[in-house]
């Protein structure tokens, strides 16, 4: 089945890599795979959902509802698709219940180049110190202060026209994420618009379009790759592969 074209009542659903839900709910949706067992959906822990009330802010609420990429919240995360289905009857009412098909590589939530961009995301997990100051002085190599490159703007342009702004737009929430965590750990603050965040930032946008110019990847991702390399070399986390 292709996980872009579900049938009604079908639906992605976001968990930790291991399979456990996020928060407060407490379900093993790989057990419940395993096992081939539905899992009762509950409004909050212990209280079950009645079928009277509608499930879906209940059955994926750590996904960002885009209606064709089931954006996580938290990285690392597994990817799931399920079902709703109406569950036992109880003095209360009917409940749902959510059946778990089988499991997505997390890869594919973010976008045609996710495997590349889930590497990203690990490899700016684990920045030194230095590397963070490296990100800094590299964007002004490759692009000095007297030479405006319009290609952020050309990058932009291209997302709006192709359907890609949403993915573009969650894949920077999520590098500028992990940048900052990696900063904290070594005592900084990367601060909005700063060159080591419009570094990542502008190598997220050119993971996000599916058609971009040789050209324009090569100038999108020239900060990057002076401060830390090919982005194509960087391994794929397991977390994103698991199947």
């Amino acid at each position: 089945m292709d996980p872009n074209r579900l049938p009604a009542d079908w639906g992605w659903k976001v968990t930790r890599p291991s399979g456990h839900g996020f928060e407060d709910d407490l379900a093993d949706y790989a057990a419940a795979l395993r096992d081939r067992r539905s899992i009762l959906l509950e409004e909050s822990p212990g209280v079950a959902l009645r079928h009277r009330k509608q499930p879906w802010h209940r059955a994926a609420p750590y996904a960002s509802g885009a209606t064709y990429l089931p954006f996580a919240n938290d990285i690392p995360f597994g990817l799931w698709v399920f079902s709703l289905t109406p569950g036992g009857e109880e003095r209360s009412g009917q409940t749902w219940g959510q059946t778990i098909w089988f499991r997505v590589p997390a890869w594919w939530a973010l976008g045609p180049k996710g495997r590349t961009a889930a590497a990203l995301l690990a490899r700016l997990e684990k920045l030194t110190r230095e590397e963070v100051l490296t990100l800094r002085r590299s964007y002004n190599k490759a692009w000095p202060a007297d030479h405006e490159d319009p290609a952020w703007y050309e990058a932009q342009d291209l997302a709006a026209n192709t359907d890609r702004a949403p993915l573009k737009n969650a894949l920077i929430k999520h590098t500028e994420t992990a940048l900052d965590r990696a900063a904290h750990t070594h005592g900084k603050r990367v601060t909005d618009f700063s060159n080591e965040q419009k570094s990542v930032c502008f190598a997220a946008a050119a993971l996000a379009i599916e058609d971009l110019s040789p050209n324009l990847a090569h100038r999108l991702l020239g900060p990057l790759r002076l401060a830390l390399g090919d982005i194509h070399t960087y391994p794929v986390p397991t977390w994103a592969d698991n199947q």
